[in-house]
């Protein structure tokens, strides 16, 4: 009894300490590659499906950005008016300007989360430091061209992505180096002097050496064709996955798995590159937008399987919590977790020009104003038609009438020969010019109307004789809206690429940093930032005005110069009047406005002068008196005074 008792132990204690450890159970449930596999191709058939129904749109708006026209019939008018094109680029501008007007680019603002007030010090610190990191990097991403590109897309397509990564780049980069050695002769002995020193030469040579070239956040403009989004999805955030396509090449793909495994391991599946099908054929939105504009589609990469420079489709796979990687739509090489877990979120950031209600896509404004635009091409193709009609007459001529037909053709001085001044009559066409003018400029209000872009906003010259009133009140409605937009443009794209980008910094920078740090004179200078420094929680906003640039800046100006009036005649030591000079100055637009306006160190320096020569001259008055008061021929001078005032004060 007692060894039974004995055995039934060591199998309970043994069963304990074998148990499987959480890990091992839930590898015992992973999916194989060809699970993986067919999971991820359902996943992305569903989302093709869902996109393709607004390839259509989006090409349909991308050929009238590009004023593109098919081939017009024989003695047809066949013109593209680019009235779609001028709304546009004001609108781009317009938002362009409004978050680049001034550096730094954005501000991260500390949450107060029961804080002491020294720690709230302290995170506002923080809070300074993590926004210059980000700043440095979005002018190394050339945001200003980024951004250009980004509102293209947000004003033509359903939707605009921005992709915001981690670029770790090493090249081996070629430098001159210059030393000093020893002078030899063909014998290899060394050159000596008299004094029987060395003789030393200056030797340069070319070294190659691997350099880190970046590390930092990368901005991607993603092409509206190489994104899929879960068919449910109302917005990025609560989409359950994503599709990013990119074009690779098999040395890329290797290297990127590699370090992917080294840092976040995950499952690498063995590929077999020779059986991986062709990329052709794989691009069909983007092919089919560039036919449409008469561009032939890249077919480089269909030749031989070995070249080293061919390309494959990689498509990344993102979740909040995992990603993986599909090559041309056949093999799946690597299944693991989203390698940014400090934000643990897809890596994207999508605007609409005009969101829809529990919808990913939006409407662009070309899709808005889509119908106009050919209703004013119409209209000028066919007034151009018409006039070419009354210009270029027609003519009845009786059947079996000995009439040469080439007489018939207009010229100057010109001669037909009738028989019978019956036989040939003029076919009169009416003249519809004048009625076909007012249609077009209808249809240029409406599209005017449709997008908040008045003329005086445009920079261009009304249709009519407006009055002060009305173009105030006009530019003060088109504001209006405009300043909703970028309102919307601010929530939906700025504020999330800045968390993105600053949880990005929490995550890889892991070593001191040399930041080039621009203020908001324009003056750069360069600061070492700790990693420990840019840890916190932040909320971000732009730091250039959320408003429209245009429509506000002469206001702006007029409240400037009227409070700074105000400054001055009250005297109240409240006014900071180095900072309101500095923003009056800066509301001109002015290059060099750091000539302009002092700095504070030479405001002081200069007030220090003052106050020596104040100082000198009151010395000089009191050594006068001093000498006036004294009798003549008796009495001295203070040798004290005298000294300070030869010596100059």
């Amino acid at each position: 009894m007692h060894d039974a008792i004995s055995q039934i132990e060591n199998i309970v204690m043994e069963a304990l300490f074998t148990e499987e450890t959480p890990e091992e159970q839930v590898n015992e449930h992973e999916l194989t590659k060809g699970e993986v596999l067919s999971e991820l191709l359902d996943r992305f058939t569903n989302a093709d499906a869902y996109r393709r129904q607004y390839d259509q749109i989006a090409t349909r708006c991308y050929k009238l950005y590009r004023a593109y026209q098919r081939e017009a019939k024989r003695g047809r008018s066949n013109l593209h008016i680019p009235r779609v094109y001028e709304q546009i680029d004001t609108l781009r501008s317009r938002i362009v300007k409004a978050f680049t007007s001034q550096r730094p680019y954005v501000e991260f603002i500390p949450k107060a989360k029961g804080q002491s007030l020294e720690e709230l010090q302290m995170n506002e610190q923080k809070a300074k430091i993590a926004s210059l990191l980000v700043d440095d990097q979005l002018e190394a991403n050339d945001f200003k061209l980024k951004l250009y590109n980004f509102v293209t897309s947000y004003l033509i397509y359903p939707a605009a992505i921005m992709g915001v990564g981690w670029k770790y780049e090493v090249k081996m980069v070629k430098r001159k180096n210059r030393y000093t050695m020893p002078l030899l002769d063909p014998f290899g002995r060394i050159h000596v002097d008299e004094a029987g020193q060395p003789v030393m030469q200056t030797v340069t040579e070319i070294i190659e050496q691997p350099e880190v070239t970046y590390d930092g956040n990368e901005l991607i403009n993603i092409d509206f064709y190489d994104f899929w989004v879960d068919p449910k999805a109302q917005s990025i955030e609560d989409a359950r996955y994503v599709f990013h396509r990119e074009w690779l090449t098999r040395a890329e793909i290797e290297e990127k798995i590699a370090v992917l495994q080294e840092a976040h391991g995950g499952n690498v599946f063995n590929v077999d590159w020779e059986k991986i099908g062709p990329s052709s054929g794989l691009e069909e939105g983007k092919w089919e937008r560039q036919s449409e504009v008469g561009i032939s589609p890249a077919t480089d990469d269909q030749g031989n399987d070995q070249d080293y420079l061919r390309q494959y489709e990689v498509l990344n796979y993102w979740e909040d919590e995992r990603y993986a990687l599909l090559i041309n739509r056949s093999e799946v090489i690597y299944d693991g977790p989203n390698h940014y877990w400090r934000h643990s979120e897809k890596p994207f950031a999508v605007s609409s020009y005009e969101p829809l209600p529990n919808e990913f896509y939006g409407m662009s404004a070309v899709e808005l104003v889509a119908d106009i635009q050919e209703e004013i091409n119409t209209h000028r193709n066919q007034r151009i038609d018409n006039i070419s009609l009354v210009m270029n007459k027609m003519w009845k001529v009786k059947r079996g009438a000995d009439i040469d037909e080439s007489e018939l053709v207009s010229r100057p001085h010109g001669i037909i020969h009738v028989d019978d001044m019956g036989d040939i009559e003029e076919f009169r066409m009416t003249d519809v010019t004048g009625s076909s003018y007012a249609e077009e400029q209808m249809s240029k209000t409406d599209m005017e109307n449709t997008l908040g872009v008045p003329a005086v906003v445009r920079g261009a010259d009304s249709s009519r004789r407006e009055t002060a009133t009305e173009i105030v009140t006009k530019t003060s409605n088109a504001g209006i809206r405009f300043d909703v937009k970028i309102m919307l443009f601010e929530s939906t794209f700025f504020k999330r690429i800045a968390r993105l980008m600053d949880l990005n910094n929490q995550q890889f920078v892991d070593e001191e940093k040399a930041v080039r740090i621009t203020g908001p004179a324009g003056m750069e200078e360069w600061r070492m930032i700790d990693p420990v420094e840019i840890v916190g929680e932040f909320d971000y906003r732009p730091a250039g005005p959320a408003i429209d640039p245009a429509a506000n800046k002469e206001m702006r100006r007029q409240q400037l110069m009227t409070l700074y009036d105000i400054a001055l005649r009250s005297q109240s030591p409240y006014f900071n009047i180095a900072y309101l000079t500095r923003e009056l100055v800066d509301s001109f637009d002015l290059r060099n406005a750091d000539r302009i306006v002092k700095s504070e160190e030479e405001v002081m320096q200069e007030m220090m002068q003052q106050q020596m020569a104040q100082q000198q001259m009151m010395q000089q008055q009191a050594m006068q008196e001093q000498i006036a008061q004294e009798p003549q021929g008796g009495g001295q001078i203070d040798p004290a005074l005298l000294q300070t005032v030869m010596s100059g004060g």
